[in-house]
């Protein structure tokens, strides 16, 4: 018998989730992490009001185009691929494409290496990304009826050795190693993930579904390690900066 659950953020779907194969489809919805002001944007509020406010108007209208996006992540067999579903083609879609952003149109690859499918500066990369290292915390809690485990890990995000953040909410009841955009190692299905303060949050798990799982991994593009990749995005900024006199 499935079983529906429903839970703020999270609409879950099971089938037959007593099996260990793991196989499944994961739907992630994305948001923008809740905005604390600091005492700089209260200063700036007060010295530039219509500013903020042109501000605040944009932040406004990136966080709805978020809440229309979609993306997916497959798995069968120890094999993963999460990908953005394409956005409908509506007016408002067409007049304004403030959701997604660089990453989540890459296509995320995971098996014995991540690998990161991305276009970017008017080219295709087939990026392949370092394997991580998390620690898991004693924080806990409830997403659903899943009782979560807080893990963290740092990634350097670029040539000077700048670090960031993760953090990862995962669950031991589902034998899914997976998550969002590529992040993999845990002992369990990440529910939600924060990165760039944005939080990636399952909206529907589909386990051991009847139709078969289609991965096909990325072949196309130049490949390069991260560091590369992370070189190339340094060149190419430096090279802008010089054409506009910045």
């Amino acid at each position: 018998m499935n079983k529906i659950l429903i839970i703020p953020f999270v609409l879950l779907f099971f089938f037959n989730t007593n099996s260990q194969n793991s196989r499944g489809v994961i739907e992630y919805g994305k948001k923008s992490k809740k905005r604390v002001l600091t005492e700089k944007d209260k200063q700036r509020m007060k010295e530039t009001p219509e500013k903020y406010k042109r501000f605040q108007k944009m932040y406004e209208l990136y966080a709805e185009g978020e809440k229309k996006l979609t993306f997916e992540l497959r798995v069968d067999n120890n094999i993963g691929i999460f990908t953005m579903k394409p956005l409908l083609e509506s007016e408002s879609n067409h007049k304004k494409q403030l959701g997604p952003g660089p990453y989540d149109k890459g296509v995320y690859y995971n098996k014995d290496k991540r690998i990161l499918q991305l276009n970017a500066f008017g080219e295709l990369f087939l990026i392949t990304k370092p394997k991580l290292k998390w620690e898991i915390q004693k924080e806990t809690k409830k997403i659903g009826e899943f009782e979560c485990f807080k893990a963290t890990t740092e990634i350097i995000v670029n040539t000077k050795g700048r670090k960031h953040l993760i953090t990862a909410w995962f669950t031991t009841k589902i034998p899914i190693s997976f998550g969002p955009l590529g992040y993999d190692g845990l002992p369990g299905l990440i529910l939600e993930l924060e990165v760039y303060k944005k939080i990636y949050y399952a909206k529907k798990i589909m386990l051991n579904p009847k139709e078969e799982i289609k991965i096909e991994k990325p072949t196309k593009g130049i490949k390069v390690t991260e560091k590369e990749y992370q070189e190339k995005a340094s060149s190419t900024m430096q090279k802008f900066k010089k054409s506009k006199g910045l």
